[in-house]
């Protein structure tokens, strides 16, 4: 059961990085309301995943 815990860390961690890095090395100007809402679809797209394979992987 810490297995899928730790997993589910992970995935956030790594989706929250991308998000950063994207936000952060984007040459282009992107307006806060862009930015909240790329955060709040990447955030949701891995609460998601980390939920799901709390019921599709054994540990």
């Amino acid at each position: 059961m810490a297995a899928n815990w730790w997993l589910a860390l992970i995935i956030m961690v790594v989706l929250n990085g991308i998000v950063a890095w994207t936000l952060f090395t984007g040459l282009e100007p992107v307006s806060r309301r862009a930015k909240r809402w790329f955060f709040v679809v990447a955030n949701g797209i891995g609460l998601v995943l980390a939920i799901s394979q709390f019921f599709w992987m054994e540990f």
